[in-house]
Formats: C-alpha cells, structure tokens, sequence
C-alpha cells in the first residue's frame, strides 16, 4: 500500500511539472491566436513589438515603446502588451528554469541568463538586501544584464523568493517601467510634433 501511494505522488508530480511546462506556451499561443484572429494589421503590429522588445539587445524597451506609439497602438493597450510578455518568460523561467537547461538550443540561452543574472547580483549587491524591491528596481532600471528574465532568475535562484512573489516583482516592476516609458515617450512625442 505504502509503494502505491509513493507512485502515484511522483505520478503526480510529473503532471504538476508537465503542466507548468506547458501552461505559459499555451497562454501565449491563446495570444498569438487572438492577435490572429484580430487581423493581419493588428497581429503585425504586435508581432513587430515583440521583436523589438524581444531582440534588439540594447534600448529593447525604448525602441519597442517608440514603435508601438508609431504604429497607433494604444498607450494602455502597449503597456497591457508589455507586462503581459514579461509575466509570460517570468511565468516560464520561475515554474521551469531546471528544465528549460536541459531544452536543446534553449538551454543554452537560459545558461546565459543565469550568468547575466550572477554579473548583475554581484555588480547590485543592494538588489539582494532588498529582496522583492531589488528584483523590481533591476526590472524597472534594465541595466546592463538585467530585465524580465534575469529578474526572474535572480528573485527565484539568487535571492529564494517564491514563485509568486518573483512572477509578481517582475510584473510589478514591468507595469512600472512600461509606464514611465510610454507616458515619457508619449509626452515627447507632444513637445516635439510642432517642430516637425
């Protein structure tokens, strides 16, 4: 009886880590379908954001924030669009970070994650003191190695934050940046468009 009851708690919790492994792919390709189904000028719109904000490996936010502006979408509609990005890889990376290792390709990008987020604990130390706050300021400000990604990382393996509480300092510090970005590009957008 013992061994029944034995098998079937790691059978579950191979289906608890098969769920959270599949859980955010499927958020996000629920998303990619409305966008979809949306239009094809609305899911090019987001689909250049999100290159932008995904690949442009310095000023990635900015530039993102400026073209989305640019392509009319709106100022809450961008910020919802960036918070929801960045829960989604926080949501993967706190749920799997020890597997997404091992995921041929991927592993290797996650390795260099996990290095950045080494480099920016050791050149922050204050970002460890501060906990939930130092994972949401390296979030807001994305210095040098840091963002969505390495936040999660350095809330989640560095500092030992919970799973929730990292997701909700990444998120936290995203809406922050996101909305400082916008309302500031927005505004300059409006003190310059006379000149031009």
């Amino acid at each position: 009886m013992e061994l029944k009851k034995q098998i079937e708690i790691i059978k579950n919790a191979r289906l608890i880590a098969l769920a959270k492994f599949i859980i955010p792919f499927c958020i996000a390709g629920v998303a990619v379908l409305l966008f979809w189904l949306a239009g094809p000028e609305t899911y090019t719109k987001y689909a250049t954001v999100f290159s932008i904000y995904s690949f442009v490996p310095i000023g990635g936010p900015l530039a993102a924030v400026v073209a989305g502006l640019r392509l009319d979408i709106s100022r809450i509609a961008l910020i919802s669009f960036l918070i929801f990005t960045d829960g989604i890889l926080a949501l993967f990376l706190v749920w799997n970070f020890d597997y997404a290792k091992k995921i041929p390709g991927l592993g290797k990008l996650v390795e260099r994650v996990e290095e950045s987020g080494e480099k920016a604990i050791q050149k922050y130390k204050w970002a460890k003191r501060f906990g939930f706050i130092g994972v949401v300021i390296l979030v807001i400000f994305p210095f040098q190695w840091t963002g969505a990604a390495v936040g999660s990382i350095v809330g989640r393996l560095l500092i030992g934050m919970t799973p929730l509480m990292t997701l909700l300092a990444v998120v936290l510090g995203t809406f922050i940046r996101s909305t400082l970005l916008v309302y500031f590009s927005w505004l300059v957008t409006l003190l310059v468009k006379p000149f031009f």
